[in-house]
């Protein structure tokens, strides 16, 4: 930490009302996990787009000066995550450039969120597939699906049943683009699902159940908890697998109450498992 009070993290993602994703998701984990969460708006949704209507606001035009008024700020950590514009991309690009100048211990985490189910988001184009390319170069971890990794690299995508070897080849591909770290999520394997972490000297998999639906939010959960236990200072191994099981027990807990998929994941009953222990001598 270069600054006194908690660890500080600058949380770029969209703002999505209703739903259970994004930055309301990342504020509340952040949060319980005793770390400042300082978020950065990149659009407001009233509903997630997962619904048939929402009403939606770009903020591109205001991110470059909300980010100057953060001008004489020092941030332990970026955690950026949607994305919906060249612009927008190229303006986090700088951000990371000047809080990686201001402190070069920044933690840099980019969720790589451009698709799913072997299609990219209809936000989405070939341009801005490159920026997102070019944005990974300054990231120390990034946490692409298997349809998000395929693009990158520009593999052809043929499911997510992938073996040990397909998932480290794409891993690999994905380390030439400049990031130091790879967390590959949802390598499906039967009745389990899988999540590869990659570096240059280290391979590691966390395996946990597979559900019979897949829950929106999910993936914005699974990287506010990896967030919140890399701010805490946990290796990247012990942080994975922290948020693939409460994304696991989360998932589980929601599918208990028979809710709407599109209602997405309820973790919110379950948020005291990741209360920071370690800080309650501070209070």
């Amino acid at each position: 930490m270069t600054h006194s009070g908690t660890v500080r993290v600058a949380c770029i993602n969209d703002l999505s009302g209703y739903g259970r994703c994004s930055l309301t998701t990342a504020i509340a984990v952040l949060s319980v996990m005793g770390v400042q969460p300082c978020p950065v708006p990149t659009a407001v949704f009233s509903k997630h787009t997962g619904f048939p209507a929402y009403h939606f606001t770009d903020y591109t035009d205001a991110m470059p000066a909300y980010l100057e008024n953060w001008s004489d700020l020092v941030f332990d950590q970026v955690y950026s995550g949607f994305l919906g514009s060249m612009g927008q991309i190229a303006i986090v690009q700088q951000f990371i450039r000047t809080q990686k100048a201001k402190n070069p211990a920044c933690q840099i985490l980019l969720d790589t969120v451009m698709g799913d189910h072997g299609s990219l988001y209809s936000t989405y184009t070939s341009e801005m597939c490159q920026a997102m390319r070019e944005l990974i170069r300054f990231a120390d971890v990034i946490t692409p699906n298997i349809t998000e990794a395929c693009f990158l690299t520009g593999t052809p995508y043929h499911g997510e049943a992938l073996h040990t070897d397909e998932a480290v080849a794409l891993c690999k591909q994905l380390l030439t683009l400049g990031c130091q770290a790879v967390v590959l999520t949802g390598i499906v394997r039967e009745d389990h699902i899988a999540t590869m972490t990659y570096t240059v000297n280290s391979l590691d998999c966390t395996i946990c159940s597979l559900t019979k639906c897949r829950l929106s939010g999910t993936g914005d959960l699974f990287a506010s908890v990896l967030s919140g236990a890399m701010a805490q200072g946990k290796t990247l191994a012990d942080a994975v697998a922290q948020a693939a099981a409460f994304v696991s027990d989360a998932t589980q807990y929601t599918l208990n109450l028979q809710t709407s998929e599109m209602e997405g994941i309820c973790f919110e009953p379950i948020l005291y498992r990741l209360h920071n222990k370690e800080r309650e001598h501070l209070v």
